[in-house]
Formats: structure tokens, C-alpha cells, sequence
């Protein structure tokens, strides 16, 4: 496999060999932008609220550009583009460059030379197959940066990589293309490489507590599938050492044994949170650990709700707001109502952990691509990739404190819960279990809940035509579609039944798939020269999943309320605040681009592109470039999100914004 330093190797060499550079020509273009919002209130994943007019962006960029001619490689030629980057108001880590983002030092490298009838470019670049408006379909060679969401221009969001990429004309007129190229992952605000690998816990000694609850926060374009995963108060990855020192605190009072024995009694989550406060004195005698004399006197005066949200309340993850709702869940403890007491002992004083495992420089994706024109006019390409899909994969599962990967065991019947639809967890491994030593098995420590990043490998088999119809009403008419199918893509499958119960590695899952998407445009010239694109989008996920089963398989009653079922969540807005949001089978975007010159040179110009979101959320971007002189272009642009909170552009509505800027080219 072609590794980095290869493609490094080749690059330096060819630069630097018997100082063969002719003179070079450097260029360059310093950007200034300053964004701010546009409404109060707050952003997703923050506490905080923001005012209208406050400034989240202003950011210095300087760009130098150049390039020259390799003296003994005739019609060889190098190009390398370098980046200075600061943004003031940005979260820290965002400051400043960093490799393999927007913000990327060292953003474009490589030579263009030729062997044989090959074109042949190698370095660091850009491979661009589609030419849809506003999304990426395609382009599937480097990864997008989408911290700022679709704001920038595909040309600053998309992520050059290290790779080959060879061309060659063939004998029916046709262009064939592959490239070999590095693969790197999507880059989403809140959710990337930043995100610490330490445990975390909130029990134990003082020593031992992680209490600093979420990393790379403070973005304004966290999206809520994110803030579910690494959120501070709603990300599961914070959230688990919170549980697990709740956990330790109902040991405490009861000690595993009895919170096995609670169990056993029919008690749940739900069913003690029902209690009011003379029935909760019945748990008085098995008040046995070092906190029962405490637990003895909250019970004769607080409901089992009051109970548990005492428990909940000192803990920044919004374990319980209110009181608990199995139809109606906004918090973890509604969401896992039917979780036996007895569960509790094997996530007494649990922690979580991240960790990444992503390719490495040995690794590379392969794309292909053919393109030609027919007789008639029509240009059309068929692409193939082998590649690891750029969006990232998350993986659950439990470990001790070695690494190793324990066992979730789930015991059902009245022996076990009490509870007919509920059962008891257990983490194992060998002999060994793990949380609160129990009358049956001495615990060996406690649990880690390891959410572990990663790229799964995909096939993309996709095509693309663009054909020109002259009309009488509109004039030519340029018709453009695209189409992709994805084989062993990965989506979110969320079980509500296994959460309810206390399970989280079998709630929260990613499983494989296929998915077809496709685009159909059409662009026409109106008054006199401002162009219009309409497009059709569909993403079709075509092993959409959507069970009406429990945990254990039996078919869901109303006795489960709304925590009972399997299906696919939607990633970009799954979330504890609407149900972890099911996605559409089959969703559908409507879009409108248009750009328009001005001026009486025609050196201004305005564009506007629209995006009608399936199930009512909505974006619009308007941006203005005003030409002063040759050198320098002043910007501005504006921002709108608004429509359904739970869909992709409606959750930004507090992010919308208004940028303006200036752009000096030398």
C-alpha cells in the first residue's frame, strides 16, 4: 500500500534534486471575516446564551500560492499552497492551523508531470468529481470540514490528502482517471480528534475524579447527533460516569447484594420513581450500606421521584428534570424506566473512555473514473471508489481496567427482576464480574464504557451527465444529474427497548447497509444574465430499519410507552430532547441557486442558494462579492436557519449569521 511518506518522498524529491527549480511565482490572497449571530438564545451544546450581534468568527487568513516549472522535467511543474491561520473568537483548539482541516498549514503540495500517455499529479490536492450545488455527492476522494456546516466554499471546506492521481486520454476520446489517495475522516464541531482519551469517573477519591465534563464544546455549529455522543449534558460519553456514581451511591445505601434483592422484588427505575412517600419507607430495612441512615430519612418524607432526582440533581449530565415520562422522555433516567435496581451493581462507580482507532499511513483508497461525451452531445462519467466512508463509525463496549472486553449478560423472569419486561444486567468476563460485589460473584472493579472512533470501508459505484436542451421559453436548458449507490455504509440503529432496560452497548449501534442518492438539476439563464439551478435530491437508505419489537423480541405494548422499538436514527439530530429522532427511508431536499453579476462592468456579484429540508427545516445563504479595485473584493454574507427544530438546518436556528469580510489578492 502507498504510504505517506511515499507520496512525500516523491513530492521533495522531484523539488529539491540538482536545485532543477526555475524561478518561482508566488502569489497570494489575505482574508479577513467576521461573523456574528443574529438572534438571542442558545446554541447546541452549551448553556450559555448568546445575544444578537455577538461575534463568534473573526478570522485572519493569509494564503500563499506558488508555482514554477521543474528545469529538467520538461512541461513538469510544482504547486504548493500555504495557509497562516487565527481566529480570535474561536474555541481554543480552533484557533489556530491544524493539519487535515480548513485551517490546514500546508493545505496543497504536488507536481504535474507525465510517463508514458499518462497525466500524472502527486502530493497533497484536491480531486473534485461532482457538481451539485450545496451538497457533495461525488466526491467521494477527500473529506469535507463542516465545523462551519456548507457556509464556506466546497474549494475551503474540502480536506486535500496525500495521494497519486494519474489520467490518461483514451483512443474512443474518453478520459480514464485513478487515484490512490490517503484517507481521513470528516471533520464535525464538537466531535473530531480533539476529544480527550483519558477515563473519566466521577467516584472514587478525589485523585481518581474526571469531573471536567466535555471537551471541544462552545462551537455554534454543534449539531444535536454530536452533542448526544460528546455532549455535556446530553452526550452518553459524559454521561456514564455520572450513572456510574449514582450507581455506587445506591450501593451505598443498599449494598449490591440488596440492590440485586431490589430488584428481584419488582423493583425498576420507574416503578420506584412511582412511589410516594409512605411507600418508600418499605425500603427502609434494606437501607444497609454506609449512606443508609441518610437514604432511611429522605424515604419517609420524599416520593421515589424525589428520591431519585436527589440522587440525579449534583451531576452536570441531565440524568432526570422532572418527573419520569416513558412517553414523553427528556432526560436518561425516563429513558431507562424499566432498568432494574439490580442493574445498578454492575455499573456501580462505571467510567468511559474514547478512544480512536483509524487508519493508518499503510492504508489508502482506490477511485476510478471514466468519463466521456456521446454523439449527441451529452457528457457523462461512471465512478467506482474503494475507500473508507469519511463520516465516522462509533463503537461501544464495556471494559475493565486492562482494555479487555467484557460480556453484557441479561437475565429475565421473576427470579432475576421481578418485572416482566425488564431484565438484569451483568458485566462479565470469565469468572470474573464487575460494579458491586453481590451475594454470587466478587466484583473485580468497575466497568469502562469505551466509545471508540473509526472508518469502515465502503463501495461506491456512481455516475454523473449533464446535456444541453435548447428550449423556446427558457433557451438552453443545461439537464445535470448524479447518482451514487454505497455499499457497507454505517447508520445509526438505535433500540429503545435495550435502553430502557439499562443497556446502552445493544441501545446504541451502528450497523452496516446501503444507501442510493441521487440529484437532478436543471439550469437555465433568466434576465439576461443571472443563472438558476433548481435540483431534486433523495438519499435513500435502503436497509432502513423501523421495529415495533422489544428488547427480548416480543412486540411492544403500551405498558413500554414510547421506550420500546428498534430503528434507524437520524445522525445528524438524534438527541435525548426529541426521542433520539427516527430518520426518514427516504429523505428529500429541494434546492435553489441563484447568481447574478452587477455593476456597470459587471464586476459585483451576488449569489443566493436556498435549501427546502424534508419535514420542514430550511436554510438560506445570500453572499455578495463587491469588486473595490484588481486586488481587493469586499464580502458579505448572511446566513438564515429556521423551520422544525428536530431536522438538519431547523436545529441551527440560533447559529443563523450574518459575515462580512475583505479579500486582497497579490
Amino acid at each position: 500500500m502507498f504510504r505517506k511518506n511515499v507520496y512525500l518522498a516523491v513530492l521533495s524529491s522531484a523539488l529539491i534534486s540538482g536545485a532543477v527549480i526555475a524561478e518561482a511565482e508566488v502569489t497570494g490572497k489575505i482574508t479577513y471575516e467576521n461573523s456574528s449571530f443574529i438572534n438571542d438564545g442558545s446554541t447546541i451544546g452549551t448553556s450559555a446564551t448568546v445575544s444578537s450581534g455577538d461575534s463568534f468568527k473573526q478570522e485572519l487568513s493569509a494564503r500563499i500560492y506558488i508555482d514554477g516549472e521543474l528545469g529538467d522535467n520538461a512541461g513538469s511543474t510544482y504547486h504548493a499552497e500555504l495557509q497562516g491561520f487565527r481566529d480570535n473568537d474561536a474555541v481554543t483548539d480552533y484557533k489556530d492551523n491544524e493539519s487535515y482541516t480548513q485551517r490546514d498549514a500546508l493545505r496543497e503540495a504536488y507536481i504535474d508531470t507525465s510517463y508514458d500517455d499518462w497525466l500524472i499529479r502527486a502530493g497533497k490536492q484536491q480531486v473534485v468529481w461532482g457538481t451539485a450545488d450545496g451538497m457533495k455527492l461525488l466526491d467521494t476522494i477527500n473529506p469535507t470540514d463542516y465545523s462551519e456546516m456548507a457556509q464556506n466554499q466546497m474549494e475551503d471546506s474540502r480536506i486535500p490528502v496525500w495521494m497519486l492521481n494519474a489520467e490518461k486520454m483514451l483512443e474512443d476520446g474518453g478520459n480514464f482517471q485513478v487515484v490512490v489517495s490517503q484517507p481521513r475522516e470528516n471533520i464535525f464541531a464538537g466531535f473530531n480528534r480533539h476529544i480527550s482519551t483519558a477515563a473519566r469517573t466521577n467516584y472514587g477519591s478525589a485523585t481518581d475524579q474526571v469531573t471536567a465534563n466535555g471537551t471541544d464544546q462552545g462551537h455554534p455549529f454543534i449539531l444535536k447527533g454530536v452533542d448526544s455522543i460528546t455532549g455535556k449534558t446530553s452526550g452518553f460519553l459524559n454521561g456514564v460516569p455520572d450513572l456510574g456514581a449514582i450507581a455506587a451511591g445506591f450501593e451505598g445505601v443498599f449494598t449490591g447484594t440488596y440492590l440485586i434483592a431490589a430488584g428481584a422484588a419488582g423493583n425498576t427505575v420507574g416503578s420506584f420513581s412511582s412511589l410516594n412517600a409512605s411507600q418508600t419507607s418499605n425500603f427502609d430495612s434494606m437501607a444497609v450500606g454506609s449512606n443508609g441512615s441518610a437514604f432511611t430519612a429522605m424515604s419517609g418524607s420524599y416520593s421515589g421521584n424525589g428520591i431519585i432526582r436527589a440522587f440525579a440533581t449534583p451531576y452536570d449530565f441531565n440524568l432526570l428534570n422532572s418527573a419520569i415520562d416513558n412517553n414523553n422522555p427528556t432526560s436518561m433516567f425516563e429513558y431507562m424506566d424499566r432498568t432494574s435496581f439490580g442493574s445498578f451493581a454492575a455499573y456501580s462507580g462505571a467510567g468511559s473512555r474514547f478512544a480512536y482507532d483509524m487508519p493508518d499511513d499503510a492504508d489508502a483508497n482506490l477511485g476510478l473514473r471514466y468519463k466521456n461525451t456521446t454523439e449527441d452531445g451529452m457528457n457523462y462519467s461512471l465512478n467506482f471508489s474503494y475507500a473508507y466512508d469519511p463520516n465516522p463509525v462509533i463503537d461501544l463496549h464495556w471494559a475493565n481496567s486492562s482494555g479487555t472486553k467484557l460480556t453484557v449478560n441479561k437475565t429475565t423472569g421473576s427470579s432475576a427482576v421481578g418485572a416482566a419486561n425488564s431484565a438484569l444486567i451483568t458485566l462479565t468476563e470469565g469468572s470474573n464480574c464487575y460494579g458491586a460485589t453481590t451475594s454470587s460473584c466478587t466484583t473485580s472493579g468497575p466497568a469502562t464504557l469505551v466509545f471508540t472512533e473509526r472508518l469502515k470501508r465502503a463501495k461506491n459505484l456512481g455516475g454523473s451527465f449533464d446535456t444541453t436542451i435548447e428550449t423556446e421559453s427558457f433557451g438552453p436548458v443545461v439537464i445535470r444529474g448524479e447518482a451514487l449507490y454505497q455499499k457497507d455504509v454505517y447508520s445509526p440503529v438505535f433500540d429503545r427497548g435495550q435502553l430502557a432496560i439499562g443497556d446502552l452497548v445493544g441501545a446504541l449501534k451502528m450497523e452496516k447497509g446501503d444507501r442510493f442518492k441521487y440529484v437532478i438539476g436543471a439550469d437555465i439563464t433568466a434576465l439576461t444574465n443571472m443563472m438558476v439551478s433548481f435540483q431534486f435530491i433523495q438519499d435513500r437508505n435502503l436497509d432502513y430499519v423501523d421495529s415495533n419489537l422489544d428488547f427480548d423480541g416480543s412486540a411492544c405494548t403500551s405498558s413500554e410507552g414510547a421506550n420500546c422499538g428498534k430503528y434507524t436514527a437520524d445522525f445528524a439530530t438524534m438527541h435525548m430532547s426529541n426521542n433520539f429522532n427516527k430518520a426518514e427511508k427516504n429523505k428529500e431536499f429541494v434546492s435553489v441557486y441563484l447568481s447574478k453579476p452587477f455593476g456597470e462592468s459587471a464586476q459585483h456579484r451576488w449569489n443566493n442558494i436556498t435549501i427546502l429540508e424534508e419535514n420542514g427545516g430550511r436554510w438560506n445563504r445570500l453572499d455578495v462579492e463587491y469588486t473595490i479595485d484588481d486586488n481587493t473584493i469586499a464580502t458579505a454574507e448572511y446566513n438564515k436557519y429556521w423551520g422544525d427544530k428536530n431536522t438538519q438546518f431547523g436545529q441551527l436556528e440560533k447559529s443563523s449569521n450574518i459575515q462580512v469580510g475583505l479579500k486582497y489578492t497579490f
